[in-house]
């Protein structure tokens, strides 16, 4: 199912890291594919509301789809019945289908489409540290196993946390990340990330919070039992969600391009180390949030601040260990030598 993103009930909003594109872009995306593949045949005549059936979604996204298509040439209208692959012609009885677009047969679930993201993430983030590679979406959906619109959404979904982003034409690449680039993300989250949660502090629903705190004691009590979606859970909670809070709306915008310092930490960390020790993150996420709850945001943000400095030397650190695994220049089917 294509669904539509919507803003929250508290107003405006910065996205969160792991935000996909909006549906209608995706919608134009494949069928835009489809028709200069040839899937879609010139003449075939396909209706807002056929393609609404097709894609799981509402009408609203598929008109906004279709008009991207009409401003780029590849549709034309067809008297008000609906649209024209091409430039008018006879028309072509086509019938619209998953299948034709090259979708899958079924929508993935919401948690197994997560379990294959993590398994690309951790590719991409341990790629971009030996270097820029370029991205082939049929290779990869072959290695993981996938249709070819199913590794698209995913990769468009790493898009927006900056690990990956479009090269030349409608290629992929990967967006190196070395130690000079953690260094400088992490200089940016320093002065940012503590500011945005003296402003989130007052607007933070008590609801929220406790369960922010209730996943962070569990977690603490079993910590070897974490796995990466909870582990990603853990630092969306402190360093996603709480401070998309605060009052200014561009920090959290402008902390979504340092999303590949924890990305880097999650995965980095689990290839060093068959049980990293993760003891350290847990309290130090803990200690920041009980005191949010206890009403001391100073306090709560000094620790963060401390948290951050840390954090920085730690993954710099792992990152200069990786560099030095003789294995680490091997890379998985769909991943190029070169940028």
């Amino acid at each position: 199912m294509i669904t539509e993103t919507t803003n929250s009930s508290r107003g405006r909003s910065a996205p969160s890291p792991d935000e996909k594109l909006p549906a209608y872009r995706r919608i134009a995306d494949i069928l835009g594919d489809a028709i200069r593949d040839g899937r879609l045949p010139a003449g075939a005549l396909i209706k807002v509301s056929d393609a609404a059936v097709v894609f799981e979604s509402s009408r609203s996204p598929i008109k906004q789809a279709f008009q991207i298509l009409l401003d780029d040439g590849l549709l034309y209208p067809h008297d008000g019945q609906g649209f024209i692959v091409g430039q008018p012609q006879p028309v072509n009885r086509a019938t619209l289908s998953r299948e034709l677009l090259g979708l899958d047969a079924a929508p993935l679930t919401s948690s197994v489409q997560d379990d294959l993201y993590f398994k690309l993430e951790h590719d991409l983030i341990l790629s971009s540290i030996s270097g820029p590679a370029r991205l082939n979406e049929l290779a990869l959906a072959r290695h993981y196993n996938i249709g070819r619109s199913t590794i698209r959404e995913l990769i468009f979904r790493a898009q927006t946390v900056g690990i990956v982003e479009r090269a030349s034409g409608k290629s992929w690449r990967i967006v190196p990340f070395d130690v000079e680039r953690c260094r400088n993300l992490y200089d940016l989250r320093i002065l940012l990330e503590p500011a945005a949660l003296l402003q989130a502090a007052p607007r933070l629903p008590a609801e929220k919070l406790e369960q922010m705190h209730q996943r962070l004691v569990r977690a603490v009590a079993d910590p070897m039992a974490l796995g990466v979606g909870q582990l990603d859970q853990l630092e969306s909670d402190l360093h996603r969600d709480l401070l998309s809070y605060c009052t200014n709306i561009e920090i959290p915008e402008a902390l979504i391009r340092t999303s590949p310092t924890y990305i880097c930490g999650k995965h980095v960390q689990v290839a060093l180390s068959d049980s990293p020790t993760i003891e350290t993150f847990l309290h130090d996420h803990l200690e920041i949030i009980e005191h949010l709850r206890a009403g001391q945001p100073d306090t709560a943000a000094e620790l963060l601040r401390g948290h951050l400095d840390r954090s920085r030397d730690q993954i710099i650190g792992k990152l200069r260990e990786f560099l030095r695994l003789p294995a680490r220049t091997n890379r998985l089917p769909g991943f190029g030598n070169n940028g």
